[in-house]
């Protein structure tokens, strides 16, 4: 999948005003390897990019991923939270996750918001993959494939 620079542009517009993590603090490093517990759950990083553009004060300061997201049936990751916000949306199966003891059930054409300091957790209950795409904004220096932290973002 190659990075659409318009579908970029709009997800910095969604997102720039409210990640808790472009505070300008310093970037965490991501958690040693297997610090969430998950299961039958597979993610491959399709595109990264710095940003740039007409919004001049987010230039060089943050990039936007998305990766393809799997679970497996059975699959599942446990609690967690992610260095910065994104839009997930489901393309097939459904997705059964958790945020604050609220349960909710994500099926195709489905998007929905992830603010990363929200401590959350979810499953493939069915019988058939759940697919989705995880787009997220980061840090322009943030380093490693994975954006998952096991507690909150400052």
């Amino acid at each position: 999948m190659k990075a659409q620079p318009h579908l970029l542009f709009a997800l910095v517009l969604t997102l720039a005003a409210a990640s808790p993590s472009m505070s300008g603090d310093p970037v965490p490093a991501p958690p040693a390897a297997g610090a969430v517990e998950r299961r039958g759950m597979h993610a491959d990083l399709k595109a990264e990019e710095l940003v740039t553009g007409n919004l001049e004060e987010l230039n060089g300061k943050y990039k936007l991923r998305v990766a393809a997201v799997t679970y497996d049936p059975g699959g599942f990751i446990g609690n967690h939270h992610h260095a910065g916000p994104g839009l997930r949306c489901v393309t097939s199966g459904t997705l059964t996750y958790v945020q604050e003891g609220v349960t909710s059930n994500y099926g195709p054409g489905d998007c929905f918001y992830e603010s990363g300091n929200v401590d959350h957790h979810a499953r493939n209950s069915g019988d058939e993959p759940v697919k989705l795409l995880n787009f997220q904004i980061l840090p322009g220096e943030w380093q490693g494939s994975s954006a998952i932290t096991v507690t909150a973002v400052p």
